[in-house]
């Protein structure tokens, strides 16, 4: 081994290290959020719920679907992240994505970005074309979250939640979707991270940003289809067709978004879903609030299964490599 190697060893043990603390407190935080949502859950159920039946068929069918969609997800960040100059492979990069993803249950708001921005660093990639790709990705989703829902509902289905705010935010995200305003995250990231040109330059040109917000838009229906048979599976006579179950899933997730100070929307997107059920179809508060705690549930779930999936997809395509001389 060269004394490069050996100088970078432990480098790469403090960057193990790290990343080992990032997922266990990810984990811990995950755990909390289920054990609350499951606790809840109980009592609601234990309160007696009229016109409801667990079909387990459509609930495996909503998990399938919501871990497809957070795989697609990682799939979009990682080719933006290589189109923009990354060097990870695409399955690496979206394990990073969905491991870092879980940093959202971390109080703080600022541990998914933190999180995929050093594993990326310690790999050998720019931190800051990570940082500003997935703000660019961000945005997209959040965009097109708001147009999704306001389309679907109406935005007179909004007027609880306050529908300006929603469309501000929408806004203000279009505006950082700009390569402008991205190419100075960029240089405003490398001077943070002290990085040099032999980290990779970034592109991030219109094309680029246009394919983010394409892949957000065949994302979307993903996500509302696993909310479609959430429904299917827990509602008795489920009325919800798949525009009113995206709108309100795509909705809520915004909503989420904005509440900063609430780790991964907790308590924030379940208030969403209540109103929004509420304003556009015709379950009751009673039951929405069930469904909202059910659906907790079942996009943490979905997002564990999807990020043992993207380890497991990197265990079998590893190759041993040779030992240096």
């Amino acid at each position: 081994m060269t004394a490069d190697g050996a100088g970078a060893a432990p480098g790469r043990r403090w960057i193990a290290l790290g990343t080992a603390v990032f997922l266990l407190a990810a984990l811990a935080a995950v755990g909390l959020a289920l054990s609350g949502s499951w606790a809840a859950w109980e009592d609601l159920r234990a309160s007696g719920l009229s016109g409801w039946r667990v079909r387990p068929l459509w609930l495996a069918a909503a998990v399938g679907c919501e871990v497809a969609a957070l795989c697609a997800s990682g799939v979009v960040w990682a080719w933006l992240f290589r189109t923009a100059g990354g060097r990870a492979g695409v399955p690496e990069a979206a394990a990073a994505w969905l491991g870092s993803n879980l940093g959202r249950y971390i109080p703080g708001k600022i541990w998914q970005v933190t999180g995929l921005v050093a594993y990326v660093r310690g790999r050998g990639d720019s931190g800051a074309t990570a940082f500003a790709t997935l703000i660019a990705f961000q945005s997209a989703i959040v965009v097109t979250g708001v147009a999704l829902a306001l389309a679907a509902l109406g935005a007179r289905a909004f007027e609880g939640l306050g529908r300006w705010p929603l469309i501000a935010v929408g806004v203000v995200l279009a505006a950082a979707l700009t390569p402008p305003v991205l190419r100075f995250v960029i240089r405003l990231g490398r001077r943070l991270l002290r990085e040099t040109p032999e980290h990779g330059s970034a592109d991030l040109d219109g094309r680029m940003l246009c394919r983010a917000v394409v892949g957000s838009l065949l994302i979307w229906p993903l996500h509302g289809l696993g909310f479609l048979a959430l429904l299917e599976g827990l509602v008795l006579e489920n009325t919800v067709g798949f525009a009113a179950a995206l709108g309100v899933f795509a909705g809520s997730y915004v909503v989420g978004y904005m509440a900063l100070v609430a780790p991964g929307g907790l308590v924030v997107r379940e208030g969403a879903i209540v109103g929004l059920l509420a304003a556009a179809t015709a379950i009751p508060a009673g039951p929405a609030a069930a469904l909202a705690l059910a659906a907790r549930l079942w996009t943490t779930a979905a997002e564990l299964l999807s990020f043992g999936l993207a380890l497991a997809v990197l265990r079998s395509r590893r190759v041993p490599r040779d030992e240096d001389p």
